[in-house]
C-alpha cells in the first residue's frame, strides 16, 4: 500500500527528512507494510485519484478545499495549516474575504487558498514568497496580502520582526494536515492514529514540527 506524498519543501522529501516524512514513519506501526513516496503535487493527486488501496499527504476531507469521494477517510491530523489575511502595520485587522472587496490583495503562487477564496473575485497579485508581499504592503502597492501559517509565522521570525495585523482567533480557513485513504483496512487507520496519539502524547510530534507546529 502507498502513502502518496505531495513534494513541499520541509514536509515531504525525496529524502525522508522532512516533518510530515518523519512523523508518518515514526507513527506507523512497522508492521504496516505501506510506502512513502513523495512526488510533484499534482502528479501525487492524480495517481490517488486512479488507485485503489492508498493514501495522500497532506489532505483532508473538507469540501472547502477538496472533492474527495464518500469511500475516503481522513486520519488524525498532524499538524494544521490556517490561512491569515495581513493588513498593513498600525491597521485594523480583515478576518473575512468580504473585507478585501475593492483591495489590492497579495498571495503567493500556486498555493490553494479554499474555494470561497476563488469564487470571491478578489483583485489579487501573486509572487512567489512571503517575504514580496510584505515589502509590497509596506510600500503601499498591495492593501492587504493572504498567507498560510506557519508558514508567515517563520517568515516574520526570519526578519526579526513581529507578525503584521491579523485576526488569530478567526482565519480565513483551516486545512488539517492528515492522512486521507481510500481501499485501507480499518487497522490500518487505526494504527496511524493511535500512533499520532502517542507522539502527541510524548511531546515528540511538537518536536518534529518545532517552529512549524500549530494548534488546534
Amino acid at each position: 500500500m502507498t502513502i502518496y506524498a505531495l513534494k513541499l519543501d520541509g514536509l515531504h522529501q525525496k529524502d525522508g527528512k522532512g516533518a510530515y516524512d518523519m512523523i508518518i514513519n515514526e507513527s506507523l506501526p512497522s508492521s504496516n507494510g505501506a510506502k512513502l513516496e513523495v512526488k510533484p503535487p499534482a502528479y501525487a493527486e492524480k495517481l490517488f485519484s486512479k488507485c485503489t488501496n492508498c493514501c495522500i499527504s497532506p489532505a483532508n476531507k473538507s469540501p472547502e478545499f477538496y472533492d474527495y469521494g464518500a469511500d475516503t477517510v481522513e486520519s488524525k491530523a498532524m499538524n494544521y495549516a490556517k490561512i491569515y489575511i495581513y493588513t498593513p502595520k498600525g491597521s485594523a485587522t480583515i478576518n473575512s474575504l468580504a473585507g478585501l472587496k475593492g483591495k489590492k490583495v497579495g498571495v503567493r503562487h500556486g498555493l490553494p487558498y479554499g474555494k470561497s477564496y476563488d469564487a470571491a473575485g478578489l483583485n489579487s497579485k501573486a509572487v512567489d514568497k512571503i517575504e514580496k508581499n510584505i515589502k509590497k504592503i509596506d510600500h503601499g502597492s498591495i492593501d492587504a496580502f493572504i498567507a498560510y501559517v506557519p508558514d508567515a509565522n517563520i517568515v516574520f521570525k526570519g526578519l526579526g520582526i513581529a507578525p503584521y495585523p491579523h485576526d488569530t482567533a478567526n482565519p480565513m480557513a483551516v486545512h488539517p494536515d492528515a492522512l486521507v485513504c481510500k481501499g485501507v483496512p480499518d487497522s490500518f487507520m487505526d494504527g496511524f492514529n493511535q500512533g499520532i496519539k502517542k507522539i502527541t502524547g510524548t511531546g515528540r510530534l511538537r518536536e518534529i514540527l518545532g517552529d512549524g507546529y500549530v494548534e488546534p
